[in-house]
C-alpha cells in the first residue's frame, strides 16, 4: 500500500552561504509500506526510470533496482519511533498476529497557507506559519487500528537530508477498531435477512480509501478518517490531535463496515456559503443501505476563536460572559427551547463597588461629637466601677454592646471612605444559538447570595378536588441572606419560583426571529431554617413537589393555592450539602457527616432513614451509579477520595441494615463539587449525535437490545478544580477482573513518572477527624482508566506480552477498552 506526497523545493538563497542542494521545484515522493511493516520512501522521478526493489532484504547494488531514500521498520506494528533503519538492525515483530498496513497517508496538520499569502509574506511570517504546521503520517492497519506519527528532525543529521527525518507516535488513547458487539449485531441482521449473507469473493474485495486529506476547511489542513469510528486529525497549537465525528440519524454500527462512506472537501463555486466546507455521505436509519447526504459549512465551531482541543475526541469553546457562572440548567421544554434555539437558565454573580460615602460625614458638629464621646466614656467608667464593687467581670457584657461607629472613624485629612467591592447575584435567561445572548435577567436583593438553581415541574395540587392537577415549568432559585452585620447573625434564605413565558415585548429579544421570552417572579417563600443549599424535584404518584435543603433541615414543599406548603421534613445532623433523588429515594450528603439514605412514603408523607454512613466525612459531592438492578453511592470528600457505598440490609457489615457498606475506595487526587449521572452509551450508538433516533432504530432491528445489564448502566461524570473532566463507570465482573490484572502488570512493566509508585498514589487517604471509625484496611476495587488506556498506544508486540501475562488476548482487551471509552462519552 502506498501514497503520494509533494515536497516543495527550497527557494533561491540570495544570502551568503552554500547554494541549495536541489533546484527550486516541486518534488514528488512515493511512500510504500510493505506487508512486513517496512516503510520506504522513493523519489518519483527515479522510480519511473528504474524498478523498485522487490525484496527489502535483497542487495540493490547487485541489480539495477532502485533503493529507497528513506526507510523505517515497524510501521504497521505501532512502534514508538519510525526512524532511518540501519542495515542489519531488526525490529521485533508480533508473534500472534499477522498485521499489515491497509492504508497509509501523509498529510500536513495546521493552519492553511493561501498561495497568494505565501508569495507576499516575509520570511519571518512564513516561518511563524510553518511553526504551527506538522508533517504527519497515519497508518490504518488490517485490524482497524489507527497509528498517528508526527515528523521531526533528528538531533544529528546524516550525509543527506533524508537521514535526519524521524516520526514519533502520538499517543491518542483512542480505540478505532470495530467492536465485538457490532460483529454480533451483524450476525443477528444476517440471520433475520436484513443484511445479505457474506460471500467468499467479498473477503478480498477492493476497499475504497478511508483516509482523506483535506485543505482549507475553516482555514485548516488535516485528515479525515472514515473508519468504523470517524475521526478528524487536526492541529492544536502546533501539536496533532483528534476530534470525533458524529452524524445525525446515523444507522447503528454493525450493518455496514463504516458509517461514513463518502467524503469530499472540494466544494464547487455554486456553494458560496460553504466554500470552506465539506460533504459527507453516511448510513442513515431506516432500510439498511439507505444513505444521507450532508453539507457542512466548515469546522468553525471546532476552530472557534476561544476554542481548544483538550484531547479525548472533544472540542471545547470558551464563552466569555464577564460574570461568574454559579449554576446552569437547560430548560427542557419544547415550548421554550428548540433544537435551533436552546435556552438555559443561569445563576451568575459579578463584582460591584458599594458606595460608603455615608461614612464620611455623620451630620454632627465637632462639639456634639465630642459630647457624645464623653458621655460614652463616662458610662464605661461607671460600669467598670460597678463591676469592681460587685465582684463580677463586665468585659463580655461590654463587648456585646460595642456599636459599629466605635470600631473605626474616618480621618478626612488622610482620605475618604473608599468603595467596597461586593457581589451582586442575578438570574439570567440565555439563548445559546445566538452567541449566548441574555434574553432576560432578574437581580437578587442586597446582601443576598444565590446558592441553588433547578429547572423543574411543579403540580398545582388542589385539596378535595377530583380534577386532574396541572403541572407547570418553573425555575427554582435558593438564596442565602447575609445582612450588613456579617456572620454575627444566623443566615436565612428564600425560595424564589420564576415562570418562563413568551412576552409581547419585542425589545427583549431584538434581532431574533423567535418569539421573545422572559422570566417573571411567580412566588417566594422565606426559610428561617437556614440558607437554601439544595433544590430537587420529587415525583410521586404523578405529583411533582420540590425538595429543599435549608440548614440542617430537609423539607418537602407542595405547590397549591399560589404558595408553597411544607408536607414533609427530615432533620440532618450538621448542614445539608446536596440531595440526589432516584425515584422516591433520597441520597442526602451532609457537609460534615457523610451520606444518609432516605425514602419518601406517599401514604403518610414522611421521610424515613434507611441507612447512613457512620464515618465522619466532609462530603464535597455525591452521586449514583447503577448497573442492572445494582446501585452504588459515590462520595467525594475533602481529602480528594472517592468512596463507593451500597445499601445492603442483609450484609453482616450493615449492622442490621442501618449502615451503608463500603465496597470500594479510590484516591482521585483532585477536587470536584458535582457528580452528574449519565446513561452509558453502547458502541453501536457511539457514532450518532441523535442518540434517541438511533436507539429507536436499533430496537427495531434487535428487539432484545436493552435487556442485558451492560445496556442498563448509569455512570457519573465530573469536572475538577484543575480543569480536567472524567467519568466513573460500573463494569461487569469479567471485565473488571481482566482490567484489574492488566492494571497490575502495566504498573510493573511500564515506566512511571519520576519513578513514583502508582499504586501508592491511588490508595485511600484516611482521616483522623473525631477518631474516624473506619477500619484500616482499604477496599480498593477501582480501576484507573489513565493507566489501562495506555495499552492502546503500546506497540503490538508489547500488547501481546501484556495480554498473554494475564491469560487474555489483544482483541478481547481492546474491545473492553473500546466499550469503556464509549460508556465514558458524555458529549
Amino acid at each position: 500500500h502506498g501514497t503520494w506526497c509533494t515536497i516543495s523545493g527550497c527557494p533561491p538563497n540570495d544570502a551568503a552561504g552554500p547554494p541549495p542542494p536541489a533546484p527550486s521545484k516541486n518534488r514528488i515522493l512515493l511512500a510504500i509500506c510493505r506487508r512486513s511493516g517496512l516503510l520506504q520512501i522513493y523519489d518519483n522521478e527515479d522510480a519511473a526510470a528504474r524498478p523498485l526493489v522487490d525484496c527489502p532484504s535483497a542487495d540493490a547494488s547487485s541489480t539495477n533496482a532502485l533503493s529507497p531514500i528513506w526507510q523505517a521498520s515497524g510501521c504497521s506494528h505501532g512502534t514508538a519511533i519510525l526512524g532511518q533503519s540501519s542495515p542489519g538492525v531488526t525490529i521485533r515483530r508480533p508473534e500472534l498476529h499477522e498485521v499489515e498496513a491497509a492504508e497509509i497517508r501523509f498529510f500536513v496538520a495546521g493552519p492553511s497557507l493561501r498561495p497568494d499569502a505565501v508569495n507576499s509574506m516575509s520570511a519571518a511570517a512564513e516561518k511563524d506559519s510553518w511553526m504551527l504546521r506538522s508533517l504527519c503520517v497515519l497508518v490504518d492497519t488490517s485490524q482497524g487500528d489507527l497509528h498517528l506519527y508526527s515528523g521531526s528532525k533528528r538531533g544529528g543529521s546524516g550525509s543527506d537530508g533524508g537521514s535526519s527525518l524521524e516520526f514519533s507516535r502520538v499517543p491518542l488513547s483512542n480505540v478505532s477498531r470495530p467492536s465485538e458487539e457490532a460483529g454480533r449485531h451483524l450476525v443477528k441482521l444476517r440471520r433475520k435477512g436484513i443484511v445479505p449473507p457474506a460471500s467468499r469473493t467479498s473477503i478480498d474485495a477492493f476497499r475504497p480509501n478511508r483516509l482523506h486529506r483535506f485543505s482549507g476547511i475553516s482555514n485548516q489542513d488535516g485528515l479525515f478518517a472514515a473508519t468504523p469510528r470517524p475521526l478528524w486529525f487536526v492541529s492544536e497549537r502546533g501539536a496533532p490531535t483528534v476530534v470525533s465525528h458524529k452524524s445525525r440519524h446515523v444507522d447503528p454500527a454493525g450493518a455496514c463496515p463504516v458509517p461514513v462512506s463518502g467524503f469530499c472537501a472540494t466544494m464547487p463555486v455554486a456553494f458560496e456559503g460553504a466554500r470552506h466546507g465539506f460533504v459527507t455521505v453516511h448510513e442513515r436509519i431506516g432500510r439498511v443501505g439507505s444513505q444521507r447526504l450532508t453539507l457542512y459549512n466548515g469546522l468553525w465551531d471546532v476552530f472557534a476563536p476561544h476554542g481548544l482541543l483538550p484531547g479525548g475526541g472533544i472540542s471545547i469553546q470558551k464563552m466569555p460572559l464577564g460574570v461568574t457562572v454559579r449554576r446552569i440548567e437547560f430548560i427542557d421544554d419544547a415550548s421554550i427551547s428548540t433544537t435551533s434555539r436552546p435556552v438555559y437558565a443561569m445563576l451568575v454573580s459579578h463584582e460591584v463597588e458599594g458606595d460608603q460615602s455615608h461614612l464620611n460625614d455623620d451630620g454632627l458638629a465637632p462639639e456634639e461629637r465630642q459630647r457624645i464621646k464623653d458621655e460614652k466614656e463616662a458610662a464605661r467608667v461607671r460600669k467598670q466601677v460597678e463591676a469592681d464593687l460587685g465582684g463580677f467581670d463586665m468585659e463580655q457584657e461590654w463587648v456585646e454592646e460595642i456599636e459599629r461607629e466605635d470600631c473605626f472613624t474616618v480621618d478626612r485629612r488622610l482620605g475618604l471612605a473608599p468603595p467596597i467591592p461586593t457581589r451582586k447575584y442575578e438570574v439570567w435567561l440565555m439563548d445559546a444559538s445566538s452567541g449566548w445572548k441574555v434574553l432576560d435577567k432578574y437581580g437578587l436583593g442586597d446582601f443576598e447570595h444565590g446558592t441553588a438553581l433547578k429547572v423543574m415541574f411543579l403540580t398545582d395540587v388542589v385539596e378535595d378536588s377530583d380534577e386532574t392537577p396541572e403541572r407547570s415549568l418553573v425555575i427554582a432559585v435558593g438564596t442565602s441572606t447575609i445582612d450588613h452585620d456579617g456572620e454575627d447573625l444566623a443566615s436565612k434564605g428564600r425560595i424564589l419560583l420564576f415562570e418562563v413565558k413568551k412576552s409581547k415585548k419585542r425589545a427583549l429579544n431584538k434581532g431574533t426571529k423567535d418569539s421573545p421570552i422572559e422570566i417573571m417572579l411567580k412566588s417566594e417563600k422565606a426559610m428561617a431554617l437556614g440558607p437554601v443549599t439544595s433544590l430537587s424535584s420529587l415525583k410521586s404518584e404523578d405529583v411533582y413537589r420540590i425538595v429543599v435543603g435549608a440548614g440542617a433541615e430537609v423539607t418537602v414543599e407542595q405547590w397549591g393555592g399560589g404558595k408553597l406548603t411544607q408536607v414533609g421534613f427530615y432533620h440532618a445532623h450538621m448542614q445539608v450539602q446536596e440531595i440526589v433523588l432516584f425515584k422516591t429515594f433520597f441520597l442526602l450528603s451532609d457537609a460534615y457527616d457523610s451520606l444518609h439514605f432516605l425514602v419518601w412514603r406517599e401514604s403518610d408523607k414522611s421521610l424515613t432513614l434507611l441507612a447512613k454512613d457512620y464515618e465522619p466525612t466532609q462530603v464535597f459531592a455525591a452521586g449514583l451509579i447503577s448497573r442492572g438492578g445494582a446501585m452504588s453511592f459515590v462520595c467525594h470528600d475533602d481529602r480528594q477520595n472517592l468512596s463507593f457505598l451500597q445499601y445492603a440490609p442483609t450484609d453482616a457489615a450493615a449492622r442490621g441494615g442501618n449502615k451503608l457498606v463500603c465496597r470500594a475506595d479510590f484516591h482521585m487526587g483532585t477536587q470536584t463539587t458535582s457528580l452528574r449521572s449519565h446513561w452509558c452509551q453502547s458502541s453501536l450508538l457511539f457514532n450518532s449525535c441523535t442518540t434517541t433516533s438511533t436507539l429507536a432504530a436499533l430496537k427495531q432491528q434487535d428487539t432484545l437490545f436493552g435487556r442485558l445489564e451492560d445496556d442498563q448502566r448509569f455512570a457519573v461524570n465530573f469536572g475538577t478544580s484543575d480543569g480536567s473532566f472524567g467519568s466513573i463507570i460500573p463494569l461487569s465482573e469479567p471485565t473488571y477482573w481482566r482490567l484489574t490484572a492488566l492494571q497490575s502488570v502495566m504498573s510493573n512493566a511500564l515506566e512511571s513518572n519520576c519513578a513514583l509508585s502508582h499504586r501508592a498514589w491511588r490508595l485511600y487517604r484516611r482521616s483522623t477527624r473525631r477518631a474516624g471509625c473506619r477500619s484500616n484496611d482499604r477496599k480498593k476495587g477501582v480501576i484507573d482508566g489513565d493507566i489501562v488506556m495506555k495499552y492502546v498506544d503500546l506497540p503490538l508486540p508489547e500488547q501481546e506480552d501484556l495480554a498473554s501475562s494475564i491469560g487474555s488476548t489483544v482483541g478481547l482487551v481492546m474491545d473492553n477498552l473500546l466499550e469503556l471509552e464509549c460508556a465514558a462519552s458524555v458529549i
